[in-house]
């Protein structure tokens, strides 16, 4: 079994193949419904947190888990509050990779939202606006900026010292980086949106939005977190990754949900609009694009670990 360091990670693995495996798994979802094991993820309640397994196996008798534990009070101990590990099993059940899964799932969960924006937003897009400053912010853009030809990409987060490091991250993209000081401003220029928070209430506003934006939602993966308000979610047609994992974990349309949205307001999910089944009815209609992260998507990227 080979044991990868994130450097060699970094070294296999490129946007546009990532990109395009995880559009064909979800196709392949869509037409070929039993292909994906993808069973809900199991939640184990510890003291102090919470520890969680995501299995996924495919036809090709390929299985993958991943393994995180969450544990919010590690910070003041000089830790991180997650930790997590992938393993990939072979057809013969021979262990063929492990790895620390954090480069992993940020390459995975930004690679789907630009693989949505990709279907979704606006061709004409020419401003990237990313919301928040977190270890996913930059990978959001740079994932973006693969599925459009971003003009402007406009960053915003409550810490300026951190949105600057980001954008400094991002320099070497063929974009002008801003740095957006007003949310509300910056929403109202922007084409596409693209959130990764941790935030518990929500900071993006329905009224700010305008005709023809995407939006794209990654953080509030729990019921009791939320990006974006009500209003957004009533304003857009809603897109998401699954179903029935939003049913449970998405916070944003579960709030929403108790403020007068419903679920039947769905559009699709991602295997539909891949698969040309659901996308954008209207060039002046907001689309918004809600993901909590499927082991499917972690099993595909681990696969071309292997290649």
């Amino acid at each position: 079994m080979n044991i990868l360091s994130d450097e060699q990670i970094k070294a296999s693995l490129n946007w546009q193949q990532v990109l395009s495996a995880l559009e064909d798994a979800f196709k392949q979802k869509a037409n070929q419904p039993g292909f994906f094991k993808n069973p809900e993820r199991v939640p184990i309640s510890v003291p102090g947190g919470t520890y969680l397994t995501m299995p996924c196996a495919d036809e090709e008798g390929w299985f993958g888990v991943k393994q995180v534990s969450v544990l919010p009070d590690n910070p003041g101990k000089g830790l991180p509050s997650i930790h997590a590990w992938y393993t990939l099993f072979e057809p013969s059940g021979k262990p063929a990779l492990a790895c620390n899964a954090s480069l992993l799932t940020k390459f995975r969960t930004s690679a789907v939202s630009a693989v949505a924006a990709k279907h979704l937003a606006a061709v004409q897009a020419k401003t990237l606006l990313v919301i928040g400053t977190g270890a996913l912010a930059p990978w959001m853009a740079e994932a973006h900026a693969q599925v459009r030809n971003y003009e402007r990409i406009l960053l915003w987060g409550r810490s300026q010292e951190k949105a600057q490091k980001v954008l400094e991250s991002l320099a070497h993209l063929d974009a002008k980086l801003e740095l957006a000081s007003d949310l509300e401003s910056a929403v109202k220029r922007a084409d596409v949106i693209s959130m990764a928070t941790t935030a518990r209430q929500p900071i993006l506003k329905g009224e700010w939005l305008k005709p023809g934006q995407h939006v794209d939602l990654v953080g509030a993966f729990i019921p009791e977190m939320a990006e974006a308000d009500a209003e957004t979610i009533k304003r857009a047609d809603i897109f998401v990754d699954d179903l029935k994992a939003c049913e449970v974990e998405a916070g944003d349309l579960i709030q929403a949900e108790a403020q007068g949205w419903s679920w039947g307001l769905v559009y699709g999910d991602l295997a539909e609009v891949v698969s040309e089944q659901a996308g954008r009815q209207n060039p002046m209609r907001i689309t918004l694009f809600k993901s909590v992260g499927l082991a499917l998507e972690d099993l595909v990227v681990a696969k071309l670990l292997c290649q």
